[in-house]
């Protein structure tokens, strides 16, 4: 600035002069991309329906999950449980939530918890951070936080 406190000079970017040639073009007619097979390609699994039936009866089979070691949580062994089945829906079937009526369904028994007492439990979760609430759909469904997922 000079003595008036005009600005006597332009502001200098950081970095490098942009290049727009060392970006590689790809042409492609509009149309063209095979969504089915690029995402094949990146080893993502296709998102089918969960059976709810299947996975409540896994569920079933399956030895009680080893409750979290999360001291924040008010009941790690319902924690692990909604865990569990939030593993499956993601990795195996490629949803990213599940509405509250499913999660009921699946392991509301287990966790002890139904009705107001599970939406209680689900929204204390959320506001920690571990599930985001999902709005929009017949009713609110719930999407865990990947690094809970990761979590033991």
């Amino acid at each position: 600035m000079d003595e008036e406190g005009d600005v006597s000079e332009e502001p200098v970017l950081p970095g490098p002069t942009p290049d727009p040639s060392s970006i590689p073009s790809v042409v492609r007619a509009v149309g063209n991309l095979d969504l089915d097979a690029k995402i094949e390609e990146l080893g993502f699994s296709k998102k089918t329906d969960p059976n709810m039936n299947a996975i409540i009866e896994f569920l079933n089979e399956v030895e009680p999950p080893e409750p979290l070691s999360n001291n924040l949580s008010g009941d790690p062994q319902a924690e692990s449980w909604l865990q569990l089945l939030m593993t499956l829906v993601v990795r195996e079937h490629g949803h990213s939530s599940l509405p509250i009526s499913s999660i009921e369904r699946a392991v509301g028994e287990k966790m002890n918890r139904e009705d107001v007492d599970l939406e209680i439990f689900l929204d204390r979760l959320w506001i920690m951070g571990r599930l985001e609430r999902i709005y929009g759909g017949a009713e609110v469904e719930y999407s865990p936080n990947p690094s809970w997922l990761e979590s033991r």
